[in-house]
């Protein structure tokens, strides 16, 4: 996929007043590419947004030589080792379909891969053996997205559907306005239109905090299912915008 610009606002949003789809027409440029430059970025803005997340350092410590723990790495190490996981998982998804969007100079960065049912989680390449932690975050999500994801989508889009798999405001780039929004609205709009290539598809996300799941509320996103991972909670979430999904 080249790297390239894409239109934000051309279509109203589904289910939200003129207002909103007022003010989707002032989103900021969005790009989306998959070349090296699309890889780092996105990798830098999510080592530097989530390297104290709870979940991900749960995660990364797993990743760590034996005797070694998360009080031994300073901030810097830590987003080191986010950052290589990124660039990792993202060879793996860019090669399997996905592609990435950024707004606003990088200001916000998210990764929108394809998916299937029964096609396997696509990690960054650790056995799951070293990793229990994770090992058991993945079965737990497959739990929840065949309990209320998959019934939808084999109803209504062949068993495929869009997930937001990584997305990052930044905090080292200044703050833009919509950029969030930017690298969110435009493409759910798209994927669960009829205009979307193979018709339209739900879309899943992970939400990993009470403020993320906030946030993808506001946009829509309805939550499905908890995830308790030894306390540490995340929140699956779905989109259909006008999809007639059923009963």
């Amino acid at each position: 996929m080249a790297d390239t610009p894409i239109t934000t606002g051309t279509a109203p949003l589904p289910a939200d007043p003129p207002s909103l789809r007022d003010r989707a027409t002032a989103l900021p440029p969005v790009t989306t590419g998959t070349s090296e430059r699309y890889i780092q970025g996105l990798a830098s803005a999510v080592s530097r947004a989530s390297a104290t997340d709870p979940l991900t350092v749960a995660f990364q410590t797993e990743k760590l030589p034996p005797g070694q723990t998360a009080a031994d790495l300073d901030l810097p190490a830590m987003q080191r080792i986010v950052y290589e996981s990124a660039t990792t998982r993202l060879d793996v998804k860019l090669a399997a379909g996905a592609f990435i969007a950024e707004a606003g100079g990088f200001a916000a960065v998210a990764c929108w891969e394809p998916g299937r049912i029964g096609h396997p989680h696509r990690t960054d390449g650790k056995t799951l053996a070293d990793r229990p932690l994770f090992a058991e975050f993945l079965t737990k999500v497959s739990e929840t997205m065949r309990e209320h994801l998959y019934p939808i989508i084999e109803r209504v889009s062949g068993g495929r559907y869009w997930k937001l798999s990584l997305m990052a405001r930044d905090p080292a780039v200044e703050y833009v306005p919509g950029a969030v929004r930017a690298v969110l609205v435009p493409f759910i709009e798209r994927f669960t239109s009829d205009e979307n290539e193979g018709g339209p598809m739900p879309v899943w996300l992970e939400a990993g905090s009470e403020q993320a799941r906030a946030v993808y509320a506001h946009f829509g996103f309805r939550e499905v299912g908890e995830i308790n991972i030894r306390g540490i909670k995340t929140w699956g979430m779905i989109y259909t915008g006008n999809i007639d999904i059923g009963n």
